[in-house]
């Protein structure tokens, strides 16, 4: 992972997502673009005629929180080691991030909250970027403040396509990780076996430890947060959306409920 994209906004997660983004820039010796988008589809009016406008206090006023964020932003990496630069869009923050996504090995984006009230809670950009995206979508949750490239990793195995694209797309930072747990709950021994992960791993150099629990241990995602919160995990990786977004929309499901819950970052390959 040498190019990383960190979405820029006032919100309440970009302390933490930021703190996360340097942590990972240096552990992979990678550079970090600063993506900062300005949504003005939110600001912009229609007249009876049918045109569109914006007023010059509403254009100047975004134009002074990139400034200030821009500000804030340069004063912290100055006194960092890492690589950086900052692109600046107007546009759909999620459609933006997308499209930047193109060449780019992984993108940092925050936890969003269904439920929160009040304060300045981040964009709820997650399934947008990681279904349309180009790369790796990281989900830092509210709180963290730190990345340990070195903990273990926890990797969600259901042998879906979905999956096995994630371990692919993970490699730089399986490698670091002085762990990797590849768990399975209430799959059975099919056509591609729990143990093709492995095999994979290893052969990229990767040691790996099977975990399997039959359908009565819970939920997918709660086994998952569970061995992730007992060996101290870094990140869970799944493969995310196995099922349609719709669905899991509607009816909830292991990647909605990891992606909007969990306390440890989420890691999304699609």
């Amino acid at each position: 992972m040498k190019a990383i994209l960190l979405h820029i906004f006032e919100d309440d997660g970009l302390e933490s997502r930021l703190a996360v983004a340097l942590d990972i820039c240096r552990a992979q010796d990678a550079h970090l673009s600063c993506v900062y988008i300005t949504p003005y589809a939110a600001y912009i009016g229609m007249d009876p005629m049918g045109g569109v406008f914006a007023s010059g206090p509403i254009i100047q006023s975004l134009r002074e929180a990139e400034d200030k964020s821009r500000k804030r932003v340069e004063a912290r990496l100055a006194h960092e080691d890492v690589r950086w630069d900052w692109q600046s869009y107007d546009g759909d923050p999620a459609q933006t991030l997308v499209s930047a996504s193109a060449l780019a090995d992984l993108v940092i984006v925050s936890q969003a909250d269904p439920e929160a009230k009040g304060g300045n809670p981040p964009l709820p950009l997650v399934d947008m970027v990681c279904v349309n995206g180009g790369c790796p979508v990281l989900v830092v949750p509210k709180g963290v403040s730190q990345f340990d490239a070195l903990a273990p990793i926890v990797i969600g195995w259901n042998d879906s396509e979905e999956a096995a694209r994630a371990i692919r797309e993970a490699l730089p930072a399986l490698r670091l990780a002085q762990q990797v747990i590849v768990v399975s709950v209430g799959e059975e021994e099919e056509d591609y076996p729990q143990t093709e992960a492995c095999t994979y791993l290893a052969r990229h150099g990767i040691k790996s430890e099977i975990r399997s629990y039959p359908a009565t241990a819970g939920p997918a995602d709660a086994v998952l947060c569970d061995v992730a919160d007992e060996l101290g995990a870094g990140a869970i990786l799944i493969g995310a959306y196995g099922h349609s977004r719709l669905r899991e929309t509607l009816l909830g499901g292991v990647t909605r409920r990891l992606v909007t819950r969990s306390t440890t970052p989420i890691l999304l390959g699609h």
